[in-house]
């Protein structure tokens, strides 16, 4: 099997993958891989403005990484995007953005993409919604960003059980699976971008909450108590 080498920053335009690239490859001019094999966790840094910022996935297959890496490279010969396809799903492991306004777009149009497909998933509700909570969390390395629906029913089992009419508004009481978009590329597209990443996210966080507010709502059946309840959680 072909081993993990560095991924140059700027190469001949095309689409390559690990076997393209030399063994010899300068690390410092390139993206560098850190490979732990026992706990499949992958480490590496990616330019960002001026300075390098430390990335890293967990349960990863090394045989799946070599085989599925690709980099893209444009006509100026930087690279573009790197991209793995693991357990069956394409990740995103690196994106160059042009500047700031730049990144604001790329963030921008993912944030909608991936609150359409949240949307999409509460559309298949049937039940009478009392309460639809969207959850998210953020601490520079980890982010997270999903939503909760508590039905009519399993909201009154909420108000039974705990006597407090407050207990309905937090969303950890309700037997609901969480309803995720991609949570892996979001915190790639907002750590590759210039700036505070927890800023980055929050400006992503922002344009989906309005998004599901503005387009999932009003398709719901709701209670005339409905609540839709956007809340960061520790």
């Amino acid at each position: 099997m072909p081993e993990l080498r560095n991924i140059p920053l700027t190469y001949k335009e095309g689409v390559y993958s690990v076997v393209d690239f030399s063994k010899d490859i300068d690390g410092y001019n390139a993206i560098s891989f850190d490979y732990d094999a026992q706990y499949q966790i992958l480490t590496y840094d990616i330019p960002v403005g001026k300075s390098k910022r430390e990335m890293t996935l967990y349960s990863v297959p090394e045989d799946e990484l070599i085989r599925t890496l690709r980099a893209v490279y444009g006509k100026d010969a930087t690279l573009q995007n790197l991209t793995a396809t693991l357990n069956g799903h394409e990740i995103l492991l690196y994106i160059h953005y042009e500047n700031e306004e730049h990144a604001k777009q790329e963030i921008r149009r993912f944030a909608i993409r991936n609150a359409d497909a949240i949307i999409e998933q509460i559309q298949q509700c049937t039940d009478v919604v009392a309460r639809l909570f969207i959850d998210y969390y953020c601490d520079s390395d980890n982010m997270d960003y999903h939503a909760v629906i508590g039905t009519a029913a399993q909201m009154e089992a909420v108000r039974q059980k705990y006597h407090h009419e407050d207990s309905c508004d937090n969303s950890g009481n309700y037997p609901s699976e969480n309803i995720e978009g991609d949570n892996e590329m979001l915190i790639t597209m907002v750590r590759c971008a210039e700036g505070y990443p927890p800023e980055n996210f929050q400006y992503a966080v922002e344009i989906m909450s309005k998004h599901i507010e503005e387009h999932a709502l009003a398709t719901l059946h709701k209670t005339e108590d409905f609540k839709y309840i956007c809340a960061e959680y520790d």
